[in-house]
């Protein structure tokens, strides 16, 4: 592998005081015109929204988007700041006076910026590679692959922090534009969806560069038996995790196969599928049989939401989003090793987890909600009402949004349906037409407020104390709606 840049002391003043990213073609009259009343939307800065057709509106995304990502360390911010003059790098002044957070479940921030600005880097990264990468092998065009080399850059700035700290493949979410020793498995998972899409178009160096970095962080994981090092310092092995993260830990040594032709690594992913469940269970269906068994323990976001857990009710928190991480990795399996996971398992998977997609959304406002209650009886689900703010000392996680429940909207969910319909698209015939709706659909209803990370649906939803957090762009959003737009030329689903 070509030796990897040495790493710079980067600004701090830079880092911590914030770039301001304007809005290219805004005058500065249209921006000052921020209603105070709608400062959780992005309306007053992309004016006429609405009036674009799909392929503007995704244009328009496209180059707000790259602007307000980049960052002089290299490494992209992945939540961007909804300010008065435009898009910039979040600052501690920002969140006076509002219920903010030091740690988050146990990991402590040097700044609480750093949640905001690299909590996601490492997923913007590979999601910002894989949308330039499969634009530019629809359009060819030049501003595509220079764009997706940002991204593959911010990638390799953070695995070469691994590298320098002695756990070369591990890839550590950079708080602070720095190394830090927090992960999770989906960092793996969006690291490798961008790499492996931007392969094909790489030059021979960068792709060099790929194949050695699939090699290394499946070396890595391999030697630590896929354990996740994250939050408090704690250890959570992902093998052991049969769902979704067990699917990525799987992809990620049959890409080192792929790559390699080391039968270590085929030894490997049939060693890690042995321990998951992600072919016939779903997040939701370990919780339905547990209540059906009669062992399942009513957990805090149970408390939080205020499940009905004796008559067969469950709060739902953040488990059916991880379709995305389970439909991108079967299918990357599949291509690497077809002869052990078929097309027909492909098929077959990819139709169980899309089967979630109507679970939690809101079909008048096109959102997904973070709360909603379900029952195990047969799956229904209900919104739940806003519910009394816990002490601070009870806040899950030691964080101020999951201290209470509403009808808050979490914008990274439906970017995950939304690729997630394109990947069925592509290998469920018998499930093309509904996701291609679905996915044309959220294109044709796209405004601002989507690309955000979190938002209020009728302003009555998010306390003002923690009001801050509909002001940030979504780390997902922006990138997984253009990747399905050129997806769908690809796939020609729409013209």
């Amino acid at each position: 592998m070509p030796p990897l840049a040495p790493r710079r002391d980067f600004l701090k003043t830079i880092i911590a005081g914030g770039l301001a990213l304007p809005l290219g073609g805004f005058s500065a009259a249209v921006i000052g015109r921020w209603d105070q009343k709608r400062r959780n939307e992005l309306d007053h800065l992309l004016p006429d929204f609405d009036r674009l057709t799909v392929e503007e509106k995704i244009r328009h995304i496209e180059r707000v988007t790259h602007a307000a990502r980049l960052h002089p360390s290299g490494i992209m911010v992945c939540m961007p700041y909804v300010a008065d003059e435009g898009l910039r790098v979040v600052r501690s002044a920002d969140l006076e006076g509002m219920d903010q957070f030091s740690s988050n479940f146990g990991h402590k921030f040097k700044a609480i910026t750093d949640f905001f600005t690299n909590e996601n880097s490492i997923t913007t990264s590979g999601s910002h590679l894989a949308a330039q990468s499969i634009r530019y092998q629809t359009t060819g065009e030049p501003s595509a692959i220079a764009a997706a080399r940002v991204a593959y850059r911010s990638l390799r700035i953070v695995y070469g922090f691994g590298v320098e700290a002695g756990n070369a493949g591990f890839m550590g979410k950079p708080f602070h534009f720095e190394y830090s020793v927090h992960t999770t498995g989906d960092q793996y998972l969006h690291t490798m969806w961008g790499l492996w899409t931007f392969y094909p178009i790489a030059s021979a160096d960068e792709q060099a560069e790929i194949r050695a970095m699939f090699i290394t962080m499946a070396d890595y994981q391999i030697r630590v038996d896929y354990t996740i090092f994250n939050r408090s310092g704690g250890s959570w092995n992902n093998r052991l995790d049969g769902s979704d993260y067990n699917a990525i830990m799987a992809a990620l040594v049959a890409v080192a196969y792929k790559f390699s032709g080391d039968t270590k690594y085929r030894d490997a992913y049939a060693f890690v599928v042995r321990s998951g469940n992600w072919q016939t269970h779903r997040r939701l269906d370990y919780i339905v049989e547990q209540f059906q068994k009669g062992t399942y323990k009513a957990k805090k976001w149970d408390q939080i939401a205020g499940a009905r857990v004796a008559d067969g009710e469950f709060a739902h928190w953040e488990q059916i989003q991880h379709c995305q991480f389970t439909a991108i990795s079967a299918a990357i399996i599949h291509e690497c090793v077809p002869e052990l996971f078929t097309q027909n398992d492909l098929r077959r998977v990819l139709t169980l987890w899309w089967a979630d997609h109507s679970m939690g959304f809101d079909t008048q406002r096109w959102n997904y909600l973070y709360w909603f209650l379900v029952s195990t009886k047969d799956r229904s689900w209900r919104p739940v009402e806003m519910t009394p703010r816990l002490l601070r000392e009870e806040w899950m996680g030691g964080h101020p949004m999951l201290s209470f429940a509403s009808k808050w909207v979490y914008g990274d969910c439906l970017a995950r349906f939304q690729w997630t319909a394109m990947v069925v698209a592509r290998h469920c015939p018998e499930k093309r037409e509904e996701a291609a709706t679905f996915a044309a659909t959220t294109l044709k209803k796209l405004s601002p407020r989507h690309l955000l990370w979190i938002s209020d649906p009728d302003g009555r939803q998010v306390p003002p104390a923690v009001n801050y957090f509909t002001r940030f762009l979504s780390s997902e959003v922006p990138e997984n709606m253009i990747a399905s737009y050129w997806e769908g030329r690809r796939l020609k689903l729409w013209a």
